[in-house]
């Protein structure tokens, strides 16, 4: 008799992932119970081409990076697919740059010269996603450099902890979600950004058919440890220490947060 295949947990790792996939990938494996899931990473052709990609799949996991690149990859078949396999049942993780992707529009730097805007095809949250939030970073735009990197106030609602919380976590060019009026039904803010005005969403929940669209703007599984991996080789690494320093002032709280966003995931965890 054949054993029964292990719940996988895919990973898109094609253009746009960023270098800290590696990253999210180990720190979700590191949450699990030895052996329970299969953690798989995935290119945009096995998405359009592999027909039993998602057949033990309970997760789909879109990280941080660049959108454009995952509009030239996925639009069409690979996103049919991948909004079909949350609608029937699964989840999809999108972290910064896949949270982006999964939102009706996106408005990153609009009216600057670099500006991308429009809708999205995949479109899982009915929201538009407006970064990057210089308010965060001594009033700078997102440039893939540390320069625009922060230790930002998150804090969770009742919706994703017992009782609220208040943590830092790492922040690089990621969304708030803006809903047209509330958000809608089946669709949940379960943390905000406690350092911005109006306090906005920074992580979102919402019911996608059977299945659920769990975004962050943050990077919940980015460590001190991490951030300073990061920095080395960098001229002026020590101007930005201080960002690593203040995700250990609240480390275990952030990855307890992690950790139960992987929960409203349906993932069962060590």
């Amino acid at each position: 008799m054949r054993p029964m295949p292990k719940p996988q947990i895919l990973t898109y790792v094609d253009a746009g992932a960023s270098d800290w996939t590696a990253c999210l990938m180990r720190t979700i494996g590191h949450q699990l119970p030895a052996g329970a899931y299969e953690l798989r990473a995935v290119m945009a052709s096995e998405i359009r081409h592999d027909a039993t990609l998602f057949d033990d799949a309970v997760m789909f996991v879109m990280p941080g990076g660049a959108d454009l690149p995952y509009c030239a990859l996925l639009n069409g078949a690979p996103n049919t697919r991948i909004r079909q396999f949350v609608e029937q049942g699964g989840v999809y993780l999108g972290i910064c740059a896949g949270a982006y992707y999964a939102c009706r529009e996106l408005a990153f730097h609009a009216g600057t010269r670099g500006a991308i805007c429009g809708p999205r095809e995949l479109r899982l949250v009915d929201a538009v996603a407006v970064g990057s939030l210089p308010e965060l970073t001594g009033g700078q735009l997102y440039d893939g450099t540390p320069r625009t990197t922060a230790a930002v106030e998150l804090r969770t609602t009742d919706k994703l902890t017992e009782v609220p919380m208040s943590l830092y976590t790492h922040y690089h060019g990621g969304c708030r979600f803006d809903f047209a009026d509330a958000p809608g039904p089946g669709t949940e803010i379960l943390a905000v950004y406690a350092g911005v005005a109006g306090t906005p969403p920074a992580i979102v929940s919402a019911q996608v058919g059977k299945g659920r669209a769990l975004l962050t703007g943050v990077h919940l599984e980015i460590s001190e440890r991490e951030c300073k991996d990061a920095l080395r080789g960098h001229s002026d690494m020590s101007r930005y220490l201080h960002v690593c320093d203040r995700l250990a002032d609240t480390g275990a709280a952030r990855l307890a947060v992690f950790r139960q966003l992987l929960a409203r995931g349906g993932l069962a965890l060590d």
